[in-house]
């Protein structure tokens, strides 16, 4: 089984990339083969053997998160040349092992940590009409995190063309939805609903280690940061 990792780490963000990595190899799916593939704006001189490096330019944010499927179906043939392929944000790392009868899937989505606990009216959709992302009220499903996600690669790239093109259309017309391309991944979702979706134990916030939070202690976590200055 072939296995494609997608990261995005432009600026202050690739100080995170190497403890992913290792994380990944020694607890995402033990006995595949993995290739790393890595879009940043950084010049990596050694960047090891199963990483392709793909250079972007930074832009102010939030243009290095609401492009991100721009940027995969960049590297469609690279990517379909794999079984499944998973995107993880840079900033992550991985506390217990994930085995593929949890994850592999035609689509595989994850819940997120904090909209899932309010009720449907009140979970942060884009509700302009303007923008391709809108979900109407009374269309809401479940809302789920931009961290984590993937699938069969033919699933996952199908997917990343739909949101690439709206994401576009939605440039040209000046608007940029709420949680950007997570919103765009919502109204996709909605339409073509994932074939797995899981808990928020493989998008976990940091912060939730250690309280009472309804879900198990995470195995997939996302660090906590000063985003502020990370985007600075």
């Amino acid at each position: 089984m072939k296995i494609c990792i997608l990261t995005i780490a432009t600026n202050k963000y690739l100080q995170f990339v190497e403890k992913l990595y290792t994380d990944i190899s020694e607890k995402f799916l033990p006995g595949a083969e993995i290739n790393c593939l890595l879009f940043t704006d950084h010049e990596i001189e050694e960047a090891g053997d199963n990483v392709r490096v793909h250079y972007i330019d930074h832009e102010p944010w939030p243009m290095p998160t609401l492009k991100r499927y721009n940027y995969f179906i960049k590297e469609k043939d690279f990517i379909l040349e794999h079984d499944y392929c998973f995107y993880f944000d840079a900033d992550m790392r991985i506390d217990r092992e994930v085995t593929k009868e949890e994850v592999c899937d035609d689509l595989v989505v994850t819940l997120h940590g904090y909209q899932s606990l309010h009720p449907p009216s009140q979970m942060s959709y884009e509700r302009r009409p303007k923008s391709l992302a809108y979900v109407p009220y009374g269309e809401e499903g479940k809302y789920c995190a931009g961290g984590f996600n993937g699938g069969k690669t033919t699933e996952f790239i199908k997917m990343s063309e739909v949101i690439a093109d709206r994401v576009n259309k939605d440039l040209d017309n000046n608007i940029v939805a709420v949680w950007h391309d997570e919103s765009h991944m919502n109204r996709y979702i909605l339409d073509n609903p994932a074939t797995k979706v899981l808990d928020p134990t493989y998008c976990y916030a940091e912060e939730f280690i250690g309280t009472n939070y309804p879900y198990s202690p995470g195995k997939i976590i996302a660090l906590k940061k000063n985003h502020n200055e990370l985007r600075s």
